[in-house]
């Protein structure tokens, strides 16, 4: 049965030792050696019994980024599995956000990140959510819902196809 939220069960320095404290789907843990986060080690969410190791230090490739808000925990970008179950989800303040289509799910309890915040960043022209999370220091999942509520209002327009995700102000 697939888990509709997630829980950090800790913080240790060994894959190992993480391992150990996954019981149920949706488990997870941070491996963090030297004040540097190594690894995100989670029981998939699916429920197909796997352990998953997401690599957080960018020296040893392609990194994800976690970001920890009140007490919550997110991860960026999404988990997408090619193999073994080859599920799709987003890790967004302790809920598992399933992309069964190949498409972005929006987060349903998103923290809004203000139009005031944003519409300055985007003067210059256009820009990727993420880039704007970063400059903002907020999670990329906020900004990508906020940019998306103001493309819904007529303030923001979203490029298609590989420019999705790139958000510039519309122009009268």
């Amino acid at each position: 049965m697939r888990a509709s939220r997630y829980t950090v069960c800790g913080q240790v320095e060994r894959y190992g030792e993480a391992a150990a404290l996954l019981a149920k789907p949706g488990d997870c843990a941070l491996v963090v050696r030297g004040g540097v986060q190594r690894q995100f080690v989670m029981k998939c969410p699916d429920g197909c019994g796997e352990l998953l190791s997401v690599n957080l230090d960018a020296r040893s490739g392609k990194a994800w980024r976690t970001y920890e808000r009140r007490g919550r925990w997110s991860l960026f970008p999404s988990i997408d599995r090619p193999t073994g179950c080859q599920s799709h989800f987003v890790l967004w303040h302790g809920h598992v956000l399933w992309c069964d289509f190949d498409d972005y799910c929006e987060p349903v309890d998103a923290t809004h990140v203000s139009a005031d915040r944003i519409l300055p960043l985007l003067a210059d022209g256009p820009a990727n959510y993420a880039h704007l999370a970063d400059q903002l220091d907020e999670i990329p999942w906020d900004v990508l819902t906020a940019c998306r509520s103001l493309v819904r209002s007529g303030q923001l327009a979203e490029g298609e196809g590989v420019a999705r995700g790139m958000f510039s102000i519309m122009t009268p």
